[in-house]
């Protein structure tokens, strides 16, 4: 009976030091897989200072920053359509919450509509358009937008999980990586795409 009530004591004591214990486990495997997709992300586009690279779809910066951070010298082309969430504050907010790594004054900010972006033609080398793809309305329209503001060697990257919505959006595929969602514990894959 006493060693009943002592171990049961012990559970009621060390069960919320062991849910803890789980839950910093868990974060740190998050943070881990993130770590390793920024990786695999900026291994992939290698972004240079020389390179006049677009976000579209930026957002609140979740993939921009961190590959930003890897390359401060680099400037980029911030594109959305709202302008609430895809600010110079709350980019700069994740800057800083990343350590400060890069600059806010390297970030152009642009607002287009759900069908074309007001960026300049022939512009850019690389496009990054991250995380997005799946909530286009108009995927053809902004595709083909994609294609005007690249210079003629440029690659558009972005990560999907279906080859089909590149493929009907008049894009080849150049390169291929499977990469982690971090957000979602599940594979896609990242492509270099040109026009074809």
């Amino acid at each position: 009976m006493i060693k009943t009530a002592l171990s049961i004591l012990t559970i009621i004591v060390l069960l919320p030091f062991s849910a803890s214990f789980a839950q910093k486990i868990d974060k740190q495997k998050q943070d881990s897989l993130h770590q390793a997709k920024i990786k695999m992300d900026v291994d992939f586009i290698n972004p240079i200072p020389s390179d006049k690279i677009a976000d579209i779809g930026t957002g609140a910066g979740y993939s921009l920053i961190p590959i930003a951070n890897h390359c401060p010298d680099c400037k980029f082309a911030v594109e959305d359509i709202d302008s609430t969430t895809c600010n110079p504050v709350t980019l700069q907010k994740k800057i800083k919450n990343s350590g400060n790594l890069t600059s806010i004054n390297n970030f152009t900010f642009y607002y287009g509509t759900e069908k074309n972006s007001p960026l300049p033609s022939a512009t850019y080398n690389k496009i990054l358009i991250f995380d997005v793809v799946h909530e286009l309305t108009y995927k053809k329209e902004i595709f083909e937008d994609c294609k005007r503001i690249l210079t003629p060697s440029g690659s558009i990257f972005t990560e999907e999980e279906f080859k089909i919505v590149l493929s009907d959006n008049g894009l080849s595929i150049k390169r291929e990586q499977i990469s982690l969602d971090s957000g979602n514990n599940k594979y896609i894959k990242l492509f270099e795409c040109t026009t074809l």
